[in-house]
């Protein structure tokens, strides 16, 4: 299918995208809203600039695109709406509760529903139509498996030393959380979708260069908030996020992958 039939689907969208604007709005205007610590407070904000001023628009954007048939559009749709998920389940589970944690739990429900029904929508069969011949599965499939193994591995690490050392990184305590609500996310949701994207590519799936697609707009999204996140910090905190310069090469890798994808999907 390459439009979108389905009304209530685009109905939906057209929500998470209103839900998604209030949020990141009073993140960033309204006085007292977030009950964190000023570090965890700062990395909301920063997250919530590129949610507003990015995200958002990006999904409206490719939304209409992608209601006029076109594909490049529907996958910058399909991945806004993982960011969704993975953003707002940030939220959802780390953030100190504040008046806004209905929001957060409809963002998050939604935008799995949005997103899995699109991706039941999509007849890869007759996509895989518009892929060309020189589409580099074997090169994205790679990065996508170095950067699962990389992230993947060092959370991994970090959660491992605490059984040998009893000391809880760094990382965690400044959160003034008590557990690692990065590393869980990114576990159960980032790793896994990359790793799966990555052997999709590499087996030359259809389902490849979509997943692929939809996993590298969300990661690039994202990467964007970490770099925004990291200088909001430093300006209100004078701390600086020791992973920064991790988060910048990802946040290229990925750029420099989806579009390699991108270039090589007709329409």
């Amino acid at each position: 299918m390459t439009t979108m039939k389905n009304k209530t689907l685009l109905l939906v969208s057209v929500l998470i995208a209103l839900m998604a604007g209030i949020s990141s709005w009073g993140g960033l205007f309204v006085d007292g809203l977030y009950r964190d610590n000023e570090l965890v407070v700062s990395a909301w904000q920063g997250n919530d600039i590129v949610t507003l001023f990015v995200v958002v628009p990006m999904l409206l954007v490719s939304l209409f695109y992608s209601l006029r048939g076109a594909k490049k559009g529907r996958l910058f749709w399909m991945g806004s709406l993982w960011y969704m998920v993975y953003n707002y389940m940030f939220y959802l589970f780390g953030a100190a509760f504040n008046v806004f944690f209905l929001l957060y739990a409809a963002l998050f429900v939604f935008s799995i529903y949005a997103l899995v029904s699109a991706l039941f929508q999509t007849d890869v069969q007759e996509w895989s139509r518009s892929y060309s011949e020189k589409l580099p599965y074997k090169t994205v499939s790679v990065f996508m498996l170095l950067f699962a193994a990389l992230l993947g591995g060092m959370w991994i690490a970090l959660s491992l030393s605490f059984v040998f050392t009893g000391q809880v990184h760094e990382s965690i305590t400044q959160t003034g959380h008590p557990t690692a609500v990065v590393f869980a996310v990114d576990l159960t949701l980032l790793i896994p979708s990359m790793i799966v994207g990555g052997v999709l590519l590499w087996r030359k799936n259809r389902w490849g260069p979509v997943v692929g697609s939809v996993v590298l707009v969300k990661a690039t999204a994202y990467g964007l908030a970490l770099i925004i996140m990291t200088a909001v910090s430093y300006r209100n905190t004078a701390v600086i996020d020791p992973f920064i310069p991790l988060w910048v090469a990802l946040t290229l890798g990925c750029s420099i992958a989806l579009v390699l994808l991108m270039r090589n999907i007709k329409r």
